[in-house]
C-alpha cells in the first residue's frame, strides 16, 4: 500500500505550466524546480492524506530531510514514486514509513529522495506540515490503527446487514 504517482506519464502542473515528473526532477537536481501540486493515488498516508481528494505541494529539497518530514522518493526496484514519512536518517540514507502501513518501507539512499511535501490542501483548508508534530501523530496512529481497522470492519458489517434487511 503506497501513496504514489501512477507513472512517469503523469503530468504535474505548476505555475500554469505542465511538465512530466522526470522533467520536474531534472529541474530539482539543477536547483530550479518550481513547487508542484499533485494528487496521490494510494492510502498509505491515510488519514493525513486522502486518496484522490487532497492535494500535496512538492518542493525541491533545500537540505537533508529530518525525522517527521514527508518526502517524495522513487523506489528504484519498482520505479514507483512514493510519498511517505521519514522515520530515521543515517549516513546518506532515510528510513521511510507510510502512516497507514503496518511496517517501514526500508532504507533509501538520498539520491532516491526527489522532494519534500510542503503543504496538504483539503478543500479550502491548508495544512502546513511540522516534522515534530508529524512524527508524534504517526506514532499515535500506528498504535491505534489496529483498533480503528476492527471498528471499521464491524461498522461496515452492520451497515451491510441493515441494507439487506431494508431490501
Amino acid at each position: 500500500m503506497y501513496d504514489r504517482i501512477a507513472d512517469d506519464r503523469l503530468l504535474v502542473r505548476s505555475m500554469n505550466k505542465t511538465l512530466s515528473i522526470t522533467e520536474w526532477h531534472r529541474l530539482a537536481m539543477e536547483g530550479v524546480a518550481p513547487p508542484v501540486r499533485i494528487q496521490l493515488n494510494g492510502d498509505s498516508m491515510y488519514p493525513l492524506i486522502r486518496r484522490n481528494l487532497d492535494h500535496v505541494t512538492v518542493v525541491q529539497l533545500q537540505e537533508q530531510p529530518v525525522v517527521g518530514d514527508l518526502i517524495l522518493f522513487v523506489d528504484e526496484n519498482s520505479g514507483r514514486y512514493i510519498v511517505h514519512r521519514v522515520w530515521d536518517v543515517k549516513a546518506g540514507s532515510v528510513l521511510t514509513w507510510g502512516d497507514n502501513c503496518l511496517e517501514p518501507d526500508g532504507w533509501y539512499q538520498m539520491h532516491s529522495v526527489w522532494g519534500k511535501i510542503a503543504l496538504i490542501e483539503r478543500g479550502e483548508r491548508k495544512i502546513h506540515l511540522n516534522p515534530e508534530k508529524g512524527i508524534r501523530w504517526a506514532k499515535f496512529w500506528h498504535r491505534i490503527r489496529p483498533g480503528y481497522v476492527i471498528y471499521v470492519r464491524i461498522k461496515d458489517g452492520i451497515n451491510r446487514r441493515i441494507k439487506k434487511l431494508k431490501a
